[in-house]
């Protein structure tokens, strides 16, 4: 049996589940190996460590200890030379290895429907979600697009429940996770002037622009559920459609009214696309001579018709929630009462830092993050410190949770905007269900 065809052996995308194997492999030769050697520290320092997904990841699978102390190493250097020069961040050790999965996963599929039988297996299994159809359109040639989009689209018609936002959505092993953290963010006080519920988010030891987007994109997915509980027919009407993240995060945050009218509405706006791409791919002219290829490929329109990224009212609201609360930390930063408070906070983190590009603000920010950063990278040092033989008769002290700090104080959306989960050893307790989530691919 070929790698390819023992895909085809259990259900669910057999690239979701090939991607998922990888990421596994990864993390397990990160603990034993890889994070010794040079060449991937370079990369955790370009990359300032790891996005928030795999960082999210790191905190429940690794823990602290040697592993994420040379981790936090190398992503508070790589943060304090993104903060001083402006440069642009390298791409997450962890993502690299996803992509690069991603890729194989596809060539496999790709070259193995050129053959008959493997094509007459793929139509018996339910085939590649959306999101992996999706990342074959831009490469695959016609008759290979008419097999996924066929099987697809009957696979579609028959799903309902968790099977169909798989299949819409593709397998997302950090939705438990992020909605563990979702679900911890704090309660605020919603009266008050404008300066003073500022100063409400800066008394909180998290970034206040991530910590307002979470509780915004919090809220959101809370109104989405009570909406459709009440059957609400704006839902119906809304334009675009949830994204793949947002549909698995309504999936756990509602209940199965929610994630059924949410699923449904993706389900329909996809079906008719891909039906209308169908009909396109049927009707695709004979290939034109050399030379003499028409400046307006059909093949390439119906590509591109299917490819446009459908508006998420979810990611909407989050965005313009994330935006509005940057531009007041700029506008705000030159008032005293304003700047007192916020020298002796937690701060932007160095993401919303590096975003604020100019004027007194952006200069402030800048060096208030980077003499964080300072300091939690002294910390990250003396935790290694004694971690040594010679030092083992010295007790632990809050350096100890440096590294929880530091990834809250480079990306505010590891912890979906919240603070850093300290004040204790046994800080993040193991998600079953992320757990279990992560076995099954």
């Amino acid at each position: 049996m070929s790698e390819l065809e023992s895909l085809f052996t259990e259900p669910g995308c057999p690239v979701c589940r090939h991607v998922a194997d990888a990421e596994r492999r990864f993390f397990s030769w990160f603990v034993i190996e890889s994070h010794t050697v040079a060449e991937v520290q370079a990369e955790l320092r370009a990359a300032m460590g790891m996005c928030p997904v795999h960082a999210r990841r790191s905190v429940e699978e690794l823990g602290e200890g040697h592993v994420m102390t040379i981790v936090m190493r190398e992503a508070l250097a790589g943060a304090r030379s993104a903060v001083k020069d402006n440069t642009r961040a390298g791409t997450c050790p962890a993502c690299a290895a996803v992509a690069a999965a991603s890729n194989r996963a596809r060539s496999l599929l790709l070259d193995g429907l050129r053959n008959p039988a493997v094509a007459r297996l793929y139509a018996e299994h339910e085939g590649v979600c959306l999101v992996h159809l999706l990342d074959t359109v831009p490469v695959a040639e016609p008759s290979t697009l008419k097999k996924l989009t066929e099987r697809l689209l009957a696979s579609l018609h028959q799903a309902a429940g968790p099977a169909l936002v798989g299949l819409l959505a593709g397998l997302d092993t950090d939705a438990p996770r992020r909605a563990m953290w979702r679900e911890r963010l704090p309660s605020l006080p919603a009266a008050g002037t404008t300066l003073e519920r500022l100063a409400d988010r800066l008394a909180l030891d998290a970034c206040p622009v991530c910590l307002e987007t979470g509780i915004a994109a919090r809220a959101y997915l809370h109104w989405f559920a009570d909406h459709a509980a009440e059957a609400d027919p704006s839902l119906k009407t809304d334009p675009g459609e949830l994204c793949p993240a947002h549909l698995h995060d309504v999936a756990l945050a509602g209940t199965s009214t929610a994630s059924s009218q949410a699923a449904e509405h993706k389900r329909a706006a996809r079906i008719g696309q891909l039906e209308l791409f169908l009909g396109s791919l049927a009707h695709l002219p004979a290939p034109a001579r050399r030379g003499r290829r028409s400046n307006s490929d059909p093949l390439d329109e119906a590509r591109r018709n299917l490819l446009a990224a459908p508006h998420c009212a979810a990611c909407h609201a989050r965005g313009g929630v994330e935006r509005a609360q940057r531009e007041l930390i700029a506008a705000s930063l030159a008032l005293h009462p304003v700047r007192a408070p916020y020298e002796e906070s937690h701060g932007v983190c160095v993401r919303h830092a590096r975003a604020l590009q100019d004027g007194a603000a952006a200069g402030l920010a800048r060096h208030h993050t980077d003499a964080r950063l300072a300091v939690l990278a002294w910390e990250v040092q003396e935790t290694a410190r004694k971690y040594a033989w010679a030092y083992r008769h010295e007790p632990t002290g809050p350096e100890r949770d440096g590294w929880l700090r530091g990834l809250a104080q480079i990306d505010g959306r590891v912890f979906e905007g919240g603070p850093a989960p300290i004040g204790g050893h046994e800080v993040i307790p193991r998600n079953d269900e992320a757990s279990r989530n992560d076995r099954n691919g």
